[in-house]
């Protein structure tokens, strides 16, 4: 094996450690995720939470959202995306 394809391995072997696997899921209760390391705080919680929040606010989807159901109800369905960690 040349040195040029050696190095491509040992970069991808390294690629691969760095980034470990997320799994991801939906069932009636919501979408899940299954991410190793580290349990959050609840600071970091409630960020992440805020950081959903706006992200979901800035997508197009959320227009369609408010002129479905008003925007009363589109703040009370954004409430219930919150990030949980079990």
């Amino acid at each position: 094996m040349g040195r040029k394809k050696r190095k491509n391995k040992r970069k991808k072997n390294k690629r691969k450690q760095e980034n470990p696997p997320v799994y991801t899921w939906q069932d009636a209760e919501g979408f899940h995720g299954l991410v190793p390391g580290e349990r959050p705080s609840d600071e970091q919680v409630e960020q992440m939470t805020r950081i959903y929040q706006e992200n979901i606010r800035k997508s197009p989807y959320w227009k369609k959202i408010v002129k479905m159901v008003g925007i009363e109800k589109a703040e009370e369905l954004l409430k219930q995306c919150q990030i949980k960690v079990d």
